[in-house]
């Protein structure tokens, strides 16, 4: 059983990598009108480089229900307590904060390419637009499970242990820098989904969570990034019928508060 954290490590990289062989979209000729380009955003935002979405939902759909499964309420397979034993027999006390940082690298990273000038599926502006939607779609999901669940966790220092937040605020970050850079090089949806599985792993290494909890929350935030990239279109469609052609408003959800983000652009 000592080999279930390689496992896990190597199985979450795997499963968060789906059909990176697929068609790449066709870049837009520098001779189509300003006016032209802009607008394709909307259309290339409902197709991750071709994906039939089905496809798209199935990884974080077999995530999630790989950790309700096997989370402590269900138990269809008893891996939680094996795994902790393990951890504690054979891996040494881990003190680190790594993980609260490293959660937020892989869309940090999307967001510096865009100032840096690199070109990503989205202006900076949607980008930043698109990123704190998906974070309060991810948060609202997350938390309310958690709310809901009430799991122990593996400590006993609180019944919020499912689903794990940082690791799903990992792999929503993951997910958003493989859409918009995963075409570009597959390099960047590696170095994305190896940053959130290796925070997933010091979240069970620190006995912080169960594997469950990781499990499902890498499919939780997965789906949050999906469902945000589903939604913005037509929310920013919307609003911009409403609010003119210079405003957009996004919903946020934060500690159980519910608000609104107006973006003006001057």
């Amino acid at each position: 059983m000592y080999r279930s954290l390689p496992v896990l490590v190597s199985g979450l990289l795997l499963l968060a990598r789906p059909g990176h062989t697929q068609h790449l979209l066709p870049s837009t000729p520098d001779s189509v009108a300003p006016a032209v380009r802009s607008a394709t955003w909307l259309s290339r935002s409902t197709h991750w480089a071709g994906q039939p979405a089905h496809r798209r939902v199935l990884v974080p759909a077999l995530l999630f229900s790989a950790g309700a499964l096997t989370t402590r309420r269900v138990e269809l397979v008893a891996s939680d307590e094996q795994v902790r034993e393990e951890v504690q027999e054979h891996v040494p006390v881990v003190r680190t904060s790594l993980d609260d940082q490293l959660r937020h690298l892989p869309a940090a990273t999307a967001l510096g390419l865009s100032l840096l000038g690199v070109q990503g599926r989205h202006s900076t502006l949607n980008q930043a637009l698109l990123f704190t939607l998906t974070y309060s779609i991810n948060n609202m999901l997350t938390s309310n499970l958690k709310h809901l669940t009430r799991v122990e966790r593996p400590q006993g220092t609180g019944f919020d242990s499912f689903p794990s937040q940082h690791t799903s605020a990992a792999f929503s970050a993951a997910r958003f820098l493989d859409r918009e850079y995963g075409q570009r090089s597959v390099w960047y949806s590696v170095g994305g989904y190896t940053v959130a599985t290796g925070v997933a792993t010091l979240r069970v290494v620190k006995q912080k969570h169960w594997l469950s909890d990781v499990l499902a929350g890498a499919g939780v935030g997965m789906a949050s990034t999906e469902l945000a990239y589903w939604v913005y279109p037509w929310l920013h469609r919307q609003l911009r019928k409403g609010l003119g052609e210079r405003a957009v408003v996004l919903p946020s959800y934060l500690n159980g508060a519910a608000g609104a983000t107006v973006v003006v652009v001057l």
